[in-house]
């Protein structure tokens, strides 16, 4: 196709009164071109349009472009080309087309094809805004791959980026990892930009999103504010979403680590060279336009102390308290009794009161140390192969001891559950009935426990609350105390009581 100078550079000649083989030898281009141009009389090119076998079903892919689409909206142009080569089957006729020309033709007919926004750009003055986000990665940890959470805090307008891993993220790490951030620039923003996360927000999304109490009280802290962006309005934290493609494809690339101590330190020393690095967009390295903007975030509060959180917990009979699934060993005179629990980001600390009874190192799920420490001396506790309220219900006879038995084969490890509940309708209702009960039950294969209360209580409405036979409606209506309780008088029904005629028979009438 000739560009535009060529074609004007044609009809400038042709009006000097060239040739076609003139103008085709200056120009170095073949007579028909030169034909082609001066017919059209017009500069500018036309674009070649090409025709194609889908173009006399236009209207059927608009059809079913329209119809065959996901939960999500998206049309799904497979079942289009099934759909349309099955509908054209059915009237005797073949198509071949493949997937690939389905597409090129929709995209140049403009079937489904969005209108391109061009992505705004926001410009923040220096210690006005950061930016705060998530990412899961997975990571191999001394051979093994585990799952990683890795939050990242850029600074709007120098791009500075601090980075840290989780093995999981709620809002007490949010903070933990703030509070870091904020001491490893020495200062921070304004306003905080972050997605609609819970580990923020309490209810809502969006400029109209209450922030959790807790959440404001950290706020008030540091002096600065939490902005949520709309729903679906992500780009709005793209400077903190651009690093993470750069932390999967550089920082976790061809590196080895040991654990998450040891990956955390290798992401402090990344981080060196990370902020190192030219910016093309900018031309200039974050460290230096730090510089400018380090004056103008807001400084750190006097004291700025620990992250922590409470629990309350109590002493197992393997002198352990438990957190988050993982034990961890305190001194056999606390067993069986109630302590508080802090826990920091690497820290459990057991209190009596204010008084420190041990510290230990925090522990990570799937780690090593991980697994439950019992101290020396401490007999673990077995479960009692017979409960004592199996052995009271077998007293009762053969019957019920049957029935244990095929209720033990029925219920497998809920079995103990049913003898504990067998027990207490021992406690509350007699011996003789719970054995009939219990009978019938097991005549009946009922293994549901719940289904022998309403057996006794069926019973018992049987033989203590029947009617005596012979009390006839007739004579409750009779009985004073029934009419005394009647809330208006006995209706008169003798207007509606049908009377003979007078003067004769009204038959023989």
């Amino acid at each position: 196709m000739l560009d535009k100078e060529t074609r004007t550079a044609i009809l400038a000649l042709a009006a000097k009164g060239c040739s076609e083989r003139e103008i085709a030898r200056a120009l170095k281009i073949s007579r028909n071109s030169v034909r082609m141009v001066l017919s059209s009389g017009s500069a500018e090119p036309t674009a070649a349009e090409r025709s194609s076998v889908l173009d006399e079903h236009l209207e059927v892919i608009e059809a079913l472009h329209a119809k065959c689409r996901n939960k999500r909206g998206k049309a799904n142009l497979v079942r289009v080309r099934e759909k349309l080569i099955d509908g054209l089957r059915q009237e005797g006729k073949t198509l071949e087309v493949s997937y690939a020309t389905l597409t090129r033709f929709c995209r140049e007919r403009g079937i489904g094809v969005e209108e391109k926004v061009p992505a705004g750009r926001i410009v923040t003055a220096p210690g006005e805004e950061m930016q705060h986000d998530t990412s899961p990665y997975d990571i191999e940890l001394s051979g093994k791959k585990s799952r990683r959470h890795g939050a990242s805090l850029v600074l709007g307008y120098s791009r500075m980026l601090y980075l840290q891993f989780y093995a999981r993220f709620d809002r007490f790490h949010m903070k933990v990892f703030l509070t870091e951030a904020f001491e490893f620039f020495e200062g921070l923003c304004r306003r905080c930009v972050i997605d609609n996360t819970s580990c923020a927000i309490a209810v809502g999304s969006g400029n109209r999103a209450q922030m959790a109490p807790e959440v404001e009280a950290f706020e008030e802290r540091f002096g600065f504010r939490f902005l949520a962006h709309e729903v679906g309005h992500c780009d709005r934290k793209g400077k903190v979403e651009r690093p993470f493609d750069f932390i999967e494809n550089n920082f976790l690339v061809g590196r080895q680590f040991k654990d998450d101590e040891d990956l955390n330190r290798q992401a402090l020393q990344w981080l060196e060279s990370a902020n190192r690095r030219r910016l093309r967009e900018y031309k200039a390295r974050p460290v230096e336009l730090f510089a400018v903007e380090k004056s103008a975030l807001v400084a750190l509060p006097l004291y700025v102390p620990p992250v922590y959180r409470l629990w309350q917990r109590q002493v197992d009979r393997e002198s352990c308290i438990s957190l988050h699934g993982l034990k961890y060993p305190v001194p056999a005179a606390y067993i069986e009794k109630e302590v508080q629990v802090r826990e920091t980001k690497d820290q459990v600390i057991v209190l009596d009161g204010h008084k420190e009874i041990v510290a230990h190192k925090k522990k990570v799920a799937g780690s090593p140390e991980a697994a439950a420490a019992v101290p020396a001396g401490v007999p673990r506790r077995r479960k009692p192969a017979q409960l004592t309220e199996e052995g009271k219900l077998r007293a009762l006879g053969e019957g019920m001891i049957a029935y244990l038995g095929a209720l033990k084969a029925a219920r497998g490890p809920r079995y103990f559950w049913s003898v504990r509940r067998l027990w207490r309708l021992l406690c509350q209702y007699r011996a003789e009935d719970l054995s009939a009960a219990v009978a019938k039950a097991h005549q009946y294969r009922l293994f549901d426990v719940n289904r022998i209360e309403t057996i006794l209580l069926q019973d018992a409405a049987e033989k203590d609350y029947q009617l005596p036979l012979g009390f006839a409606t007739q004579e409750c209506e009779n009985n004073p105390e029934y009419r005394k309780g009647a809330a208006t008088p006995e209706p008169d029904l003798n207007d509606y009581i049908p009377k003979p005629e007078q003067g004769g028979n009204a038959d023989a009438q």
